[in-house]
């Protein structure tokens, strides 16, 4: 008879529902950020197996080289020559003569009222290039060119274009483009159809710190701590 109670009661322990278990939701590894303390520092002293988010002081670290010898990839060169080669069917550029203007630029960020320039875990930092017939955009993840219709103003620190781009970006295929200098030293805006960035010569670069987010083994959430 205990036999047969023990088994009952067993089967009746059984039918009770189980309560659930409150799991932690889990976080994708590429949004764990590991060092979300900003601090000044050579990477000298870091150690750059692992994730690290700093901002580069230094000035002739390979931070620094990565930016002045920085050159589009062969997918970036891909993706350029097909929006030059599309908007080419319906608009023969023109060549224009930069004289002594600047042609690569460089995007700045403001961070604690300061200009930093920003280095991402993941793509490209934003950067434009101009030449004798299009302006290139080197957005984070993806390339775009417009090709140049109008040179309306050049002087040694000024510009201002008249482009023409596909018909997905604009029904009447017209951007234009502007860079002036601001009250800040080496500091200018770009003004595209679009938007508008804080930029710098490429040859200024080594004026401003670099907000570094490092990550060598796995995609990383970007910094969003910048000034709005």
């Amino acid at each position: 008879m205990a036999l047969i109670f023990g088994i009952l009661v067993s089967c009746k322990e059984k039918t009770k529902p189980e309560k659930a278990e409150n799991k932690p939701t889990e976080i994708p590894a590429w949004k764990v950020d590991l060092d979300t303390i900003l601090e000044k520092n050579n990477p000298k002293n870091l150690d750059l197996s692992k994730h690290q988010l700093f901002i580069d002081t230094t000035r002739n670290s390979e931070n620094f080289e990565k930016l002045v010898n920085w050159k589009p990839n062969r997918l970036d060169n891909d993706a350029i020559a097909y929006h030059e080669k599309e908007i080419s069917k319906k608009h023969k550029p023109i060549k224009i003569d930069l004289k002594q203007f600047p042609k690569h630029w460089i995007s700045l960020k403001k961070l604690n009222n300061e200009f930093v320039i920003y280095e991402p875990c993941d793509g490209n930092k934003t950067a434009f290039e101009i030449n004798e017939s299009s302006v290139l955009f080197f957005y984070q993840l993806e390339p775009d060119a417009d090709l140049i219709s109008d040179l309306r103003k050049i002087t040694e620190n000024e510009i201002s274009l008249e482009l023409r781009t596909v018909p997905q970006k604009t029904e009447t295929e017209k951007t234009e483009l502007t860079i002036k200098p601001t009250e800040f030293e080496n500091v200018y805006l770009l003004t595209y159809s679009f938007g508008e960035w804080y930029v710098t010569p490429k040859e200024k670069v080594s004026e401003f710190n670099i907000v570094v987010n490092h990550c060598p083994t796995m995609k990383r959430m970007e910094f969003n701590g910048f000034d709005k």
